[in-house]
C-alpha cells in the first residue's frame, strides 16, 4: 500500500473544492467546523484551539478577503477577545459546500458496492482514530 496516496486523494478533493466553490482548506475547516457546531459563535482562541491551528495563524486565515466575507467577527466589551461566527453569506456557502462535498464523495465511490463502501468507511474511520491518538505517524 502506498500511503502517500492518501495525499493523492486529498489534493484532488482540495481541487475540486476550490472548484466547486472557490474555498481553499482553511475556509473548507471554519465552514465545516460552524456547520457541525450550529454555528455556535466561539472566540478565536476558543476556534483555533478546536481547529488546532495557532492564533496567529486563524487570525490570518480570518483576514483573508474570502474568509472575511462568510464570517462575523465582534470584539469583545469587556476584553480584547474577538468572537467569531458564520454570517448569511457563510451559511449560504455551507450548503455550496455540502452539496459538492456529496458529490466529490459520489464520484470516489462510483463503481464500489455497497459492502466495500462500508468496509472502506470502517477501515478509514480506525485509521482517522489512530492518527488522531498518536503524533508520531
Amino acid at each position: 500500500m502506498d500511503v502517500l496516496s492518501f495525499s493523492t486523494i486529498a489534493g484532488n478533493i482540495k481541487n475540486e473544492i476550490s472548484r466547486k466553490c472557490g474555498l481553499n482548506l482553511s475556509q473548507t475547516r471554519i465552514l465545516l467546523y460552524f456547520y457541525r457546531n450550529n454555528n455556535t459563535a466561539l472566540k478565536m482562541g476558543d476556534l483555533a484551539n478546536k481547529l488546532q491551528i495557532s492564533l496567529s495563524t486563524l487570525s490570518r486565515q480570518l483576514q483573508q478577503k474570502k474568509t472575511m466575507s462568510l464570517v462575523t467577527i465582534k470584539r469583545s466589551e469587556t476584553d480584547s477577545s474577538k468572537t467569531v461566527w458564520l454570517n448569511q453569506h457563510g451559511l449560504a456557502k455551507i450548503e455550496e459546500l455540502r452539496k459538492a462535498l456529496k458529490e466529490i464523495e459520489e464520484s470516489l465511490l462510483q463503481g464500489l458496492s455497497d459492502d466495500e463502501i462500508k468496509l472502506l468507511n470502517q477501515i478509514f474511520t480506525k485509521l482517522v482514530q489512530k492518527t488522531e491518538k498518536s503524533t508520531s505517524i
